[in-house]
């Protein structure tokens, strides 16, 4: 393992580097350094890496020299005699002539890292309030983007189709959007918001579940605007399974009668929570549904 410079990248961001060279003084040792943001959280499960999140500042410089093999990955350690059992310790380990796995910390997953002829240089333009993970950078999922417009396309007043033709073809749209799922094809917060639309439009709790999981993952990877879904769809699952509504984003109307949101526990959510989820507060609610009592010609009592 001579002259290695290597790098691992989330999409086109390069997250760290690793320079390793010959040790003029020890000619049998490798010195150099590794790099990585100031600050950064990765999370792990079973070794697994899942994501990264909070990176911010600027990419540092931590000085490495190698120390021993060991189970076929070579140590490195700070040199510094000052920073004793403080320094950090990382190993790299051969994979082939391109890759090598890099481990931060004993207890941290392995870190595919690709070999280069150029210094790494580390990206310093990281969202600090989002997570990031392997595919985020993809590109949207064209299958899904067709499917979420035709259920749009179906919901449109003045094109809507019969009820029995929408429900059979929302049925097809959930086997579709289903087998993607299945079969890894969806990587971007598009794609999940657009799976989690679909399944809003199930008729099971099941579907009303799966659809509130879509939606979180979709704010994950930074659609912001999918916390309303992941409030609605909760709202559903609830009322599917026979427990009232929390946030208040299901209106029910029965031929002439006044709509209601009942069962609605209102004490549960703060308005202040609501806002924070895309949800209208309690008084915005009432007015609402009032508006649509109005609109249909439904007596109705004053909010």
């Amino acid at each position: 393992m001579r002259n290695k410079i290597c790098y691992m990248v989330l999409g086109p961001k390069t997250l760290f580097g690793l320079h390793l060279e010959l040790d003029s003084a020890k000619p049998d040792q490798l010195q150099g350094y590794v790099m990585f943001p100031e600050h950064f959280n990765l999370n792990s499960v079973n070794g697994v890496l899942l994501q990264f999140s909070i990176i911010s500042g600027k990419g540092e410089r931590h000085p490495v020299a190698s120390s021993n093999w060991h189970e076929g990955a070579l140590e490195l350690k700070d040199p510094s005699p000052a920073k004793g059992d403080n320094a950090f310790t990382f190993s790299v380990k051969p994979i082939d002539k391109t890759h090598v796995d890099f481990t931060l910390f004993p207890s941290s997953p392995n870190l595919r890292m690709e070999r280069s002829t150029d210094e790494p240089r580390l990206a310093d333009d990281w969202d600090s309030k989002r997570t990031y993970t392997q595919d985020d950078f993809a590109s949207d999922n064209d299958q899904m983007s067709e499917i979420v417009a035709k259920d749009q396309m179906d919901r449109k007043d003045a094109v809507t189709p019969p009820q029995e033709e929408v429900r059979r073809a929302d049925r097809e749209r959930r086997i579709e959007t289903l087998s993607l799922l299945r079969q890894g094809a969806l990587h971007t917060g598009h794609d999940f918001e657009s799976a989690a639309l679909v399944f809003q439009h199930g008729v099971t709790p099941d579907d009303y579940l799966l659809a509130h999981a879509l939606a979180m993952v979709a704010v994950s990877k930074g659609q912001t605007g999918a916390v309303w879904i992941s409030a609605a769809t909760l709202d559903r699952y609830l009322q599917s399974i026979h427990q009232p509504q929390v946030f208040g984003t299901q209106f029910k109307t029965i031929d002439k009668e006044p709509s209601t949101q009942e069962p609605y526990n209102r004490n549960l959510i703060s308005n202040a929570l609501r806002g924070y989820m895309g949800v209208p507060d309690q008084a915005a609610q009432d007015a609402q549904r009032h508006q649509n009592d109005v609109q249909r010609g439904v007596s109705a009592t004053t909010p």
